[in-house]
């Protein structure tokens, strides 16, 4: 799925887990003012991508994303991560360093593997939505996610959770300073304050670690999926960034 128009420089956007490409182009909208804006479904997730989803290793996905961009003759260009769209441009740095000229990372996979944080709020209520697997116990799964912050995407995960499609998948990383020694593009980190998978301060740390090229932190009091006033500042502060710091 694309948006903007076609002769503005090219900017991929990756989705989170089941965050399909049409919801994922709506939270960052007014990127397509300034750019060319390429957001495939991942393989292997809800969307309309055939095939079964990659190995979280072996640069598996960035072998998918290289194909990609050589199809459509893209050699370099800004990306937007979302989540497990952050982790695949990690897994994408680590194989094809060259190709981002500057990387947004929202709320992203990748660092660490979350186990504790989210398993806390989360294991009771899916216990819960497993037994009964109706609207008010998922709405109790999904309140430390996302609260009421976007009752459509909610609506939209029900449906994926109904259709029986898997909604674990890992995604690729974590990923070493090693790893990343050949990335040197400009990156910019964007956190949730109270994200149950994500927590601001452990993301930091080990961005910090893997990536001497980090160059701007920003932290929003919201959670993972945020309210549609944050979805326009985070909009906003992404925009600010690539003018900046993206070269093609």
């Amino acid at each position: 799925m694309t948006a903007g128009a076609e002769d503005a420089p090219p900017l991929l956007l990756l989705h989170g887990l089941h965050t399909v490409a049409p919801f994922c182009i709506e939270f960052f909208a007014k990127l397509a003012e300034k750019y060319h804006i390429i957001c495939p479904d991942i393989p292997g997730q809800a969307g309309k991508t055939p095939g079964m989803a990659p190995t979280p290793n072996n640069q598996a996905y960035a072998i998918w994303l290289d194909s990609l961009l050589d199809s459509l003759k893209i050699e370099r260009c800004a990306a937007v991560g979302l989540s497990f769209g952050g982790a695949l441009l990690l897994d994408l740095a680590t194989r094809s360093p060259t190709r981002l000229s500057a990387v947004s990372l929202v709320v992203p996979a990748g660092f660490f593997r979350p186990i504790w944080r989210p398993l806390k709020k989360l294991f009771m209520p899916f216990i819960g939505f497993k037994l009964h697997t109706d609207q008010l116990h998922f709405d109790q799964l999904m309140k430390p996610l996302m609260g009421d912050n976007w009752p459509e995407l909610e609506s939209y995960y029900f449906s994926v959770f109904q259709a029986g499609i898997p909604m674990t998948l890992l995604p690729p990383g974590p990923f070493e300073a090693k790893d990343l020694i050949k990335f040197t593009s400009p990156v910019q980190l964007i956190l949730a304050t109270d994200d149950i998978y994500f927590a601001p301060s452990k993301v930091e740390k080990y961005a910090r670690a893997v990536m001497p090229n980090l160059s701007q932190v920003i932290e929003i009091e919201d959670l993972h999926v945020p309210s549609v006033e944050n979805r326009e500042r985070i909009q906003d502060q992404v925009l600010e960034f690539m003018q900046k710091e993206s070269r093609v």
